[in-house]
């Protein structure tokens, strides 16, 4: 691990013990362990269903975009979103991203930038689809100060960023112009490299040139967040919360908008705490919110990450592929 990577990790700690401390410091554990033995785990085993058709959803998607210049299989996208996701899981910084891009160049040549560049459209959406979950919710039913900043921010921020990827998209011969005038401020030797890179990124776009293509995208990426938002309502319900099922869309809106900042492989902490807040702000007890946010967090890494390996192992890929990380953003740097 660089210093680079060694700052990134020890910022991803820091954040992620910062929340877990706010969420654990006026909570009777006594209380949180009685929540997580009366839970009907029928219902957390429904759960699963969801959440895997949610998924199924989101490698579909990628599928889309990325169909232009990468035939994948909808097998195919699903086993290599969910070892990315793996990786994102046991990682820091969500290496997984970086993971995955590498992936689709082994296994089908072409330039892992513009893998990475239907990974930023991914993320984009999703965090336009949460920001606006979260603001329906809060909007329809209130909410406290902290939850309304987060929705704040990260609703102008994914806003910016959609516009800024449509452009792009709409325009790439003027995107690129644009973008090698701000490569003026790089030095004069990496210049050609960088002007190659942003090239690469930019090309990564050219599926979403057209309204029917950005469409897919939203619907896609709606479906498949509400499909998730579902499995988080059988979870409440496997423990006796008796929340509407469409304030679940405000859970999932906050716990994953909250991972977007950096911390610790998983999100862990930020998700717990905003999922929590959610909760509380419903009518939730702060005790039986706690469990269930530790309880669904758990639903949802431990799986995940079991298949990410199993898929590494029935590919004939080591496990070395998720943790030469350093290797892989080094080669991201160079990709031409």
């Amino acid at each position: 691990m660089n210093g680079r990577s060694g700052l990134r990790a020890l910022l991803g700690l820091l954040v992620s013990a910062l929340f877990l401390v706010l969420l654990l410091r006026q909570v009777d554990l006594g209380e949180v362990w009685d929540a997580l033995r009366e839970v009907e785990w029928p219902w957390v085993a429904a759960a699963a269903v969801p959440f895997a058709l949610g998924l199924w959803l989101r490698a579909l998607r990628w599928r889309l975009v990325l169909r232009a210049w990468v035939p994948v299989t909808q097998s195919e996208a699903t086993s290599l979103m969910l070892i990315g996701l793996a990786a994102n899981n046991l990682l820091p910084v969500r290496a997984g991203e970086v993971v995955r891009a590498v992936l689709v160049e082994r296994l089908h040549g072409g330039s892992r930038v513009r893998v990475l560049a239907t990974i930023v459209v991914e993320r984009v959406f999703d965090g336009l689809v949460l920001a606006l979950f979260l603001a329906v919710v809060l909007a329809t039913r209130g909410g406290n100060d902290v939850l309304q900043l987060l929705a704040l921010a990260m609703g102008l921020g994914f806003i910016v960023a959609t516009a800024v990827l449509a452009w792009i998209a709409a325009r790439p011969d003027a995107a690129n112009r644009q973008l090698v005038r701000l490569l003026g401020v790089v030095p004069t030797r990496a210049r050609p490299e960088a002007r190659r890179w942003m090239g690469n990124f930019i090309a990564g776009l050219s599926q979403l040139s057209g309204l029917r293509g950005w469409t897919a995208v939203l619907v896609a990426s709606a479906g498949s967040w509400g499909l998730e938002a579902m499995a988080y309502w059988f979870v409440g319900e496997g423990f006796g919360l008796g929340l509407d099922p469409w304030l679940y869309l405000g859970v999932a809106g906050a716990a994953n908008l909250a991972i977007a900042a950096p911390s610790t492989s998983g999100g862990i902490g930020p998700f717990e705490f905003f999922a929590r807040e959610v909760l509380v702000v419903f009518g939730a007890t702060s005790a039986v919110a706690t469990a269930y946010a530790l309880a669904l967090h758990a639903m949802i890494l431990v799986p995940v990450v079991i298949a990410g390996l199993l898929l590494l192992w029935r590919n004939h890929l080591g496990v070395g592929v998720l943790t030469n990380v350093d290797q892989m953003s080094a080669e991201m740097e160079s990709a031409s």
